[in-house]
């Protein structure tokens, strides 16, 4: 990674962390990105089959004309880039592994979209809503392949044989986890005897299990030590909790405009997330009954999303998922603690710092 620069043009300096941060982003997701575009258009036909992976990816508009549109913050490939880094390794080595994070990743979101029957990913259209559950399934599945593909160009690295089949185990570990998470998550959606410890397990399969791969994947790229791996894959974790836990906060609070989903859309279809677990665990009398006819509705009303929403708010729920969030980031910047220091671990830190300010 080039080194920041010094300062801004009115000659404030910025923390060392955020510096990292913003260097880190604006030199890598460019590689990500080149990476991914190696990988989806080394394949040009069915041209709208894979028309539709360059939607939802954001490389192209709704007729599938190359376009710059919305996409997320590339976070995972990301920390796999920073972990290879902070232990000392050549970044550029882990960007198959990269690519493979971030099209795996992907491939679960066009499925999610499914699923939920949401209409909306980054304030535009999703892939089933456009073209069709069918088509976006397949869509999908082929995004779930191309991440496979993606790694294979790891054998033209300086990765030693062992290291790629770990990798490839690790990510196949961690694609079945994932499913196991989207289960739970699917499965709750009609429970209501749900406590924290099951949602605890349900995000650390689905929502963590991806960064802790990824973190624990770079830190293997970058010929870090076994204790230097765990201390990687314990800060993805922590993190990948600490991120979801901020999601279901916002999934009930957040702005629609930020987020690019309707206020309470979560509450609408059931989800169990943190705070609405935490209120019905803690819920009691009339409020208990108000929370379960809101659950029990097979098409909750305005009125009973609204009550339901008040009756979390009553419990403390919010205070509680934000404590959560401060503890599972303590944890990950614990986690970093034994690593030296680097650009690339202070960047790491620095997103962990970033859920204290997070809108959407």
């Amino acid at each position: 990674m080039s080194a920041p620069s010094s300062g801004d043009e009115t000659g404030a300096v910025p923390s060392a962390p955020q510096l990292a941060l913003e260097a880190a982003t604006s030199e890598l997701v460019p590689l990500i990105e080149d990476a991914m575009r190696r990988v989806v258009e080394s394949r040009p036909a069915p041209a709208a089959y894979y028309g539709m992976m360059h939607y939802h990816l954001g490389w192209a508009d709704e007729q599938l004309r190359p376009a710059k549109g919305p996409t997320g913050k590339r976070t995972r490939p990301l920390v796999c880039l920073l972990a290879c880094g902070a232990v000392g390794g050549e970044i550029e080595a882990a960007l198959p592994a990269a690519a493979a994070l971030e099209l795996l990743h992907n491939f679960t979101l066009i499925h999610d979209d499914i699923e939920d029957a949401d209409e909306y990913r980054h304030h535009r259209p999703t892939l089933w809503y456009l073209w069709g559950a069918p088509q976006a399934i397949n869509a999908g599945d082929g995004m779930h392949v191309l991440a496979y593909s993606a790694l294979l160009d790891l054998t033209r690295s300086h990765a030693d044989a062992h290291t790629v089949l770990e990798i490839f185990r690790i990510l196949t570990e961690t694609s079945l986890r994932i499913t196991e998470g989207q289960h739970l998550d699917l499965e709750y959606e009609e429970r209501t005897n749900i406590t924290t410890a099951d949602y605890l397990d349900m995000i650390a399969r689905k929502s963590a299990a991806i960064i802790r791969c990824a973190t624990g994947i770079g830190a293997r790229l970058g010929g870090g030590t076994a204790q230097e791996v765990v201390s990687l894959e314990r800060y993805g974790e922590a993190l990948g909790i600490a991120f979801q836990i901020c999601d279901d906060i916002l999934g009930l609070w957040g702005a629609p405009e930020l987020t690019g989903k309707p206020v309470g859309a979560d509450l609408a279809r059931r989800k169990k997330t943190y705070p609405v677990v935490y209120a019905l665990t803690h819920a009691r009398g009339v409020e208990r009954r108000t929370l379960q006819r809101c659950f029990e509705a097979a098409q909750p009303t305005a009125t009973q999303l609204d009550d339901a929403r008040r009756v979390i708010e009553r419990t403390g729920a919010i205070e509680q998922a934000q404590q959560q969030v401060g503890d599972f980031s303590d944890r990950a910047r614990a986690a970093l603690a034994p690593l030296p220091l680097s650009a690339a671990r202070e960047a790491l830190l620095e997103l962990v710092d970033r859920l204290a300010v997070r809108e959407y």
